[in-house]
């Protein structure tokens, strides 16, 4: 008999692999395949192609999709159909990303774990959690450890929740990539390289990703060395990170507990080629430009900056909660003060305007410089 809400169940074998992808090639929009408990070796990527599909294990720590010997494939898990759901099951050592979707609609990702068994290894994955350009994503109560990458990955999507959850053991526990419209709250980002990304970067063929909305997350001892790949934009994020904006617009930061990042609990700064690499695009604009970073509480950050944070703040000394490099976009006027990056209320945080793009002439410790306010965002529900 099958289980309440099952349209098909898959129990560990031999021939599990053929029978799951079959059920799923066959399962009717809001059918749901079901995998019991146990552990599944697959050599193959499993593709999900079908629409309104859901893919459920048991729970989440007894159903284990393990990939350790795949052979085939560049994901664990493929997405390529709207309305997709997986819940309730562990991706286990992915050469590759955990689970991928591809300009999907609506796809869920719920009490879904997807880890590496090799602690900071270039070997593991890039990606845990892998939406690249969708409308609608949700991430709720899941967990990512040791991604090369990002753990939790959102990229040039729209429409985005990440919600308790929780990433550790990764270069970045969160990252979204030139993304519009995302929220991501009650989230725990410990012991990454750096805990919160919120990233635009040139040369992809969404621009302008803006207005994230980060709140009442736990964002702390983020100081593992990066074990990116060389030569990636992440590879180049130095430890002890917090919050980084990377040349984005927009985003709030509030009531978040920030603490124990050995760099900056939060750090706004534009695109720059001396710091990461050259490109060639005419339509990215490199300016971070309108952030709001309000009513946070910081603890114990910034006790020793790595050599990067060192060299743009001019050698610094430690202890700096925030820090903004201060550059403004020449060609545009910001007299109404919609482009001004604001850190209101803050409580005893630190700050820093490191002045980058004046060579540091203009470095700042004064609070009221920044003392504005942005439109608060209403975030995803």
């Amino acid at each position: 008999m099958l289980p309440e809400g099952c349209n098909a169940l898959v129990e560990p074998g031999a021939d599990a692999y053929a029978e799951v992808l079959g059920a799923l090639m066959d399962a009717n929009p809001g059918e749901t395949v079901c995998m019991s408990a146990g552990t599944f070796n697959f050599v193959d990527e499993l593709s999900i192609s079908g629409n309104g599909v859901t893919l459920r294990g048991a729970a989440r720590d007894t159903t284990i999709l393990d990939f350790g010997g795949q052979t085939v494939g560049g994901n664990g898990v493929k997405i390529t159909g709207d309305d997709v759901t997986i819940t309730a099951l562990t991706v286990k050592d992915t050469p590759g990303d955990g689970i991928r979707g591809d300009e999907v609609k609506n796809i869920v990702y719920d009490d879904v774990a997807v880890i590496w068994t090799e602690e900071a290894s270039t070997n593991n994955g890039a990606y845990g959690f892998y939406p690249v350009g969708c409308d609608g994503v949700t991430i709720r109560n899941s967990l990512v450890v040791g991604a090369r990458d990002a753990g939790i990955y959102v990229g040039q999507s729209t429409n985005v929740l990440v919600e308790d959850s929780e990433a550790y053991g990764n270069v970045a526990g969160v990252e979204f990539e030139n993304t519009t419209d995302a929220t991501v709250r009650r989230t725990h980002a410990h012991d990454n390289t750096a805990g919160i990304l919120i990233f635009n970067l040139p040369g992809l063929p969404v621009k302008d990703g803006k207005r994230t909305l980060a709140y009442d997350n736990i964002i702390e001892n983020n100081n593992v060395p990066n074990f990116g790949e060389a030569g990636t934009v992440v590879a180049k994020v130095p430890p002890g990170i917090g919050f980084m904006v990377l040349a984005a617009d927009n985003n709030e930061i509030r009531n978040n507990q920030i603490r124990g990042n050995v760099s900056t609990g939060v750090v706004i700064v534009h695109y720059s080629s001396e710091l990461f690499e050259s490109f060639d695009d005419a339509a990215f604009n490199i300016y971070a430009e309108g952030n709001y970073v309000h009513d946070n509480t910081f603890t114990g950050n910034g006790a020793a900056p790595a050599d990067l944070i060192l060299g743009v703040t001019a050698g610094k000394k430690p202890g700096v909660d925030m820090l903004l490099d201060g550059c403004i976009d020449p060609d545009l006027a910001n007299a109404d003060g919609a482009l001004s990056n604001c850190f209101p209320n803050n409580g005893a945080a630190t700050f820093l305007n490191f002045d980058l793009c004046q060579a540091n002439n203009g470095m700042t410790e004064d609070l009221e410089t920044v003392n504005c306010m942005q439109p608060p965002l209403e975030g995803q529900t």
